[in-house]
């Protein structure tokens, strides 16, 4: 890299960094392995689908359209669509999250959420019946027209 795209990014990061530290609210702050599990489990009788995903994921940005498109055409009271993304940096993660137009609930997660969920690669889509049971659990891009047909069978659509 050269010394000018080096300062360049460092500057840009910064600016960033400022801007997101400022639109940063208690809302947005980290939740761990339990308090996912905790919301999966008071979901109970709804499809529960987890989509663990950075801003600087290539497959994540190209699934996370798909997923906003697939929330509108379900019921909140059949779906519950979560976004949780894995960023370590707090400024990537907001400045993402300010233009991406998320119609679901987005988090960030803490460091223990990669061992609570066993991620080992993003983007991870975890899908849970009403149950609560794991039914599908998949690393890589998902197409949204395959998940639709998961969520439309697992709620007898």
């Amino acid at each position: 890299m050269t010394l000018f795209r080096t300062i360049l990014l460092t500057i840009i990061v910064s600016v960033f960094s400022i801007g997101a530290a400022h639109a940063q609210d208690a809302g947005d702050a980290p939740v761990s392995g339990q308090d996912i599990i905790k919301t999966v489990s008071q979901a109970r009788g709804k499809v529960v689908v987890i989509n663990f995903w950075a801003s600087w994921c290539g497959p994540c940005r190209q699934e996370i359209p798909e997923l906003i498109a697939l929330r509108k055409r379900f019921p909140e009271d059949k779906l519950l669509l979560l976004g949780v993304s894995v960023d370590q940096e707090q400024a990537m993660y907001a400045m993402y999250k300010a233009r991406a137009g998320f119609n679901y609930p987005v988090m960030r997660a803490k460091p223990d959420v990669s061992q609570a969920f066993s991620i080992r690669a993003i983007p991870r889509t975890v899908v849970y019946s009403p149950k609560g049971e794991v039914v599908h659990s998949e690393e890589g891009y998902m197409a949204g027209e395959d998940l639709e047909k998961m969520i439309k069978k697992l709620i007898g659509a």
